[in-house]
């Protein structure tokens, strides 16, 4: 049973802007709903005011603008993982997407929701440090855009203010010679929360050489991890299995400096190196072939 509140449902976003300026707190914007009742009825939550999102609907908009692709708050996982956009553009977000919960979680869950939720196990938020997306925060009299990587800023916590709206998520959209990928371990084959995930972005050169990695852990820390001693072990390379277990290597020692002793390190330690070499095979399959070297 949900605890006594006073329910809003603006029809635009100045609305909804004026209403988180004005109700006093302790109040909370409703995206897909699919973190915020579940913590509502579990008590771990508590609101006087719950302002609802879902008339909002210029918020749901998946769009390509000037080289950039710009996904509403409000886009569903399933819309992601459907878009024929987001799957040209930026697959591994896609692919992330299609792996988060069943089809009732993938209807109602939205981006906005994943992100300003801001749990070290959200499966869109290493895509997206990945493609180095940014988000738009809006208030009433006015916007800011920041960084993702910038705006989580710990487990559960990000840089928005009670007063602001999770209105746009906008990153470049990968070009053709990039390859990309999402692979995630849960603790079971479906319906799987991440024990330990990464996303991986490698762009070749013309000589099929890698001209850029972009790498990010997720579920090993407080929020994403980007692993910069393997990127640079990439960079200027021919992708080949020998190249692949040096940065598998290489990444397990980044998982083995985040996680310390924490009780958790000496399984994650093992199970990035299976998760890293699954994710770096499937973005460039050449990793996998011996003639590449």
């Amino acid at each position: 049973m949900l605890p006594p509140f006073e329910y809003y449902q603006p029809r635009t976003l100045a609305e909804a802007l004026e209403l988180l300026a004005t109700l006093p707190e302790p109040k909370k914007v409703l995206a897909g709903g699919t973190d915020v009742i579940p913590a509502l009825r579990k008590k771990e939550l508590t609101v006087r005011h719950l302002v609802s999102l879902r008339r909002l609907t210029e918020l749901t908009q998946i769009q390509l603008q000037n080289g950039n692709v710009r996904i509403g708050a409000l886009a569903t996982f399933r819309e992601l993982a459907t878009s024929p956009l987001i799957n040209r553009s930026g697959k591994l977000l896609a692919e992330a997407a299609a792996s988060v919960g069943g089809p009732q979680v993938r209807n109602q869950g939205t981006i906005g929701g994943n992100i300003v939720n801001a749990s070290p196990a959200g499966d869109l938020l290493p895509p997206l440090v990945a493609l180095e997306a940014r988000v738009r925060l809006c208030r009433r009299g006015g916007e800011r855009v920041l960084p993702l990587a910038e705006f989580l800023v710990g487990m559960g916590k990000t840089l928005l203010s009670p007063e602001e709206i999770l209105t746009w998520v906008v990153f470049p959209a990968l070009p053709p010679e990039a390859g990309s990928s999402f692979v995630k371990l849960g603790r079971r084959n479906s319906l799987a929360i991440s024990r330990i995930s990464m996303a991986v972005i490698v762009t070749l050169a013309p000589d099929e050489s890698i001209a850029d990695a972009r790498l990010v852990l997720g579920a090993v820390a407080p929020r994403p991890v980007r692993v910069p001693a393997a990127e640079a072990l990439l960079r200027g390379k021919r992708p080949g299995p020998a190249l692949l277990e040096e940065a598998v290597a290489s990444i397990a020692e980044t998982v083995k400096t985040v996680l310390g002793s924490r009780a958790s390190a000496p399984y994650k330690q093992v199970a990035v190196r299976g998760v890293a070499r699954e994710a770096l095979q499937k973005a460039v399959p050449a990793f996998a072939r011996e003639e590449s070297q």
